[in-house]
């Protein structure tokens, strides 16, 4: 019997609380896209977005820091992302969606 996805992952995803973070996505064309951090792990993330990439396709993406204490210091993580799946997401009738898409990957390289 074959593992879900779930099952394959080495990492325990965490669901990002309030919705997720504001997160960027930046192709190998230098294409720029918002999008959502859904869930993290330390070895990939889940993000919504509006673009399709290509299966194994490498992304830069950005993932602001929920609000800091004021005077703290919260810089963003910046990792190069390797697509591991992307789907469709379910449209809900009568309400627009804000992103259409859900994609998974590895992260392949922190940035800092």
């Amino acid at each position: 019997m074959p593992l879900s996805h779930a099952e394959r992952r080495r990492d325990r995803r965490i669901p990002v609380p309030g919705g997720g973070l504001k997160a960027h996505l930046i192709t190998a064309h230098g294409e720029r896209h918002e999008a959502t951090c859904t869930e993290l792990s330390v070895g990939g993330l889940t993000l919504r977005c509006n673009y399709v990439p290509a299966l194994h396709e490498v992304l830069a993406v950005q993932v602001d820091q929920p609000p800091a204490t004021p005077g703290a210091d919260s810089r963003p993580l910046r990792v190069r992302l390797e697509v591991r799946r992307c789907e469709a997401l379910p449209s809900t009738e009568g309400e627009a969606a804000q992103y259409r898409y859900e994609l998974g990957g590895k992260i392949v390289e922190v940035l800092s």
